[in-house]
């Protein structure tokens, strides 16, 4: 019996009660079922195909390639009783769960409806996402372009710097290895 809601929420696993830390752990598909090529990406606004949230239209917020799964903003919503501690003083939780991938399909923006999606290629060679149905051009939303640019990324405190990353801390000697270490050898002996 093992629950996990939020990073500063409580876990409940057998007897114990523990903080949860790190993200939702969720089990991988074997490799031979996992999708090969994802049509899907994070920021794509995709149909709901079943379930309770048939028809409904939402924006994709999380992508789990490992578990063929997505998170859908606000769609496929569950309820969690959590106990009260120091800081959090209890009730219910309303939490995301992920559909499978085979449960959405992505929106044609001609039309605004689910649609099976191809790959084409255009005639600068570029891959692009086409509808099959309309035939319509369907583009990767810019917020998945915005991690891809350089100077969108910012540095954390753990970063190096890139004076300190071209800094040059090694200069090569002209000696082998094992004369430096003869040579090391014959000054202790010479001190003796």
């Amino acid at each position: 019996m093992s629950t996990k809601v939020a990073s500063n929420l409580l876990v409940k696993t057998g007897r114990l009660q523990r903080p949860i830390t790190g993200p939702r752990r969720f089990r991988k598909v074997k490799p031979d079922l996992q999708i090969r090529n994802w049509k899907i990406v994070r920021g794509d606004s995709v149909e709901v195909l079943s379930g309770k949230d048939k028809g409904v239209v939402g924006k994709v917020s999380q992508v789990l390639r490992g578990q063929n799964k997505v998170f859908v903003e606000g769609l496929n919503c569950h309820y969690r009783y959590l106990k009260p501690h120091e800081e959090f003083q209890g009730g219910l939780v309303r939490s995301e769960a992920p559909l499978h991938y085979s449960k959405v399909a992505l929106v044609d923006p001609s039309d605004g409806k689910g649609t099976k999606v191809g790959f084409m290629f255009t005639k600068d060679g570029e891959k692009v996402r086409v509808s099959r149905r309309t035939g319509t051009v369907i583009p990767k939303p810019p917020e998945l372009k915005l991690t891809r640019i350089r100077e969108a990324y910012i540095d954390g405190h753990k970063d190096t710097s890139a004076e300190n990353a071209t800094k040059v801390t090694y200069v090569m000697s002209k000696n082998s290895f094992e004369s430096i270490i003869i040579k090391s050898l014959r000054s202790k002996k010479q001190e003796k």
